[in-house]
């Protein structure tokens, strides 16, 4: 099975409820900034130039400069010094994440929690990241936030959809995917994947997403080192999520944690200690 974007197509789209057209258009500003950013130099005031368009996302970038697990130093004041703190790369990836929650807020405080999710795994993967030679922060950052992408998407185009999620989050992996297909035909991976390869994101992050649930990938060579990686690092990174909150257990874990393990070459008293550190990370954010 092939890791590349092109081999994503979707059989469940078939669907007369969701199509294509609930994927929404890449926005002007995710363009501008991916376009100044893949140049062969880019430049830094250009791309501070175009974020300032946007007062909002402006103001949060700072927050986001200032907390505690990316900066625990000095004040950071200007969109300048927020590019020289985190790098343009890391910068343009939570952009990225802002601009999804911008373009898929569709006014549910329900989602509240989702949206909390979705940024501590993203800080969680791309803390990991950091220790690995494999992956970029910035690129488990984009994934971290993307992961889960197609939850709002298919909340948006179903109005029974939450009442599926409810019943779908006390099963399994596998079973949660089947159980979306079922009901509406589609699935929140197939469409987190489409919405991030709709919007540019790098070809192994679109991957990842498609097979985040797919514990089978972790040992399977046809998938890039860097998307085995993404998928075996969030398995710990939602086990902490989990442990964070209180749960005693994870599910996904139980079905995957002996194969993520094996896959990052860590022992469980090491899983445990990583686990440890990102909820103290967690408490921080």
């Amino acid at each position: 099975m092939a890791s590349s974007a092109s081999s994503l197509a979707p059989p469940h789209l078939a669907t007369p409820d969701f199509s294509l057209d609930n994927i929404p258009p890449r926005p002007a500003l995710l363009m501008a900034l991916q376009r100044e950013i893949r140049r062969d130099n880019p430049n830094t005031k250009r791309f501070a130039d175009l974020i300032r368009r946007d007062v909002a996302m402006t103001g949060t970038l700072l927050q986001i400069a200032n907390s505690a697990y990316f900066n625990p130093g000095r004040r950071i004041s200007t969109i300048e010094d927020a590019i020289v703190l985190l790098g343009l790369n890391q910068c343009n990836a939570i952009m990225s994440g802002l601009i999804l929650r911008t373009s898929l807020n569709f006014g549910n405080k329900m989602m509240a929690r989702f949206w909390d999710c979705s940024e501590k795994r993203a800080i969680g993967v791309s803390m990991l990241a950091k220790r690995s030679r494999i992956l970029s922060s910035d690129i488990a950052y984009s994934f971290g936030l993307f992961c889960d992408a197609g939850i709002p998407l298919l909340k948006n185009a179903f109005p029974t959809y939450l009442d599926t999620l409810k019943e779908a989050n006390l099963t399994a992996a596998s079973d949660f995917l089947q159980m979306e297909n079922d009901k509406h035909g589609v699935n929140h991976a197939v469409v987190g994947a489409l919405l991030a390869e709709h919007w540019s994101l790098e070809p192994e992050v679109v991957a990842a997403i498609r097979v985040h649930h797919s514990h089978e990938v972790l040992f399977d060579k046809a998938y890039s080192p860097v998307v085995r990686t993404l998928i075996a690092l969030n398995y710990v990174v939602e086990k902490a999520i989990q442990e964070y909150r209180g749960q005693t257990g994870s599910l996904e874990w139980v079905a995957a944690g002996l194969h993520a393990s094996k896959a990052l070459r860590i022992s469980h008293r090491e899983v445990d200690n990583l686990c440890e550190t990102l909820i103290s990370r967690f408490r921080d954010f």
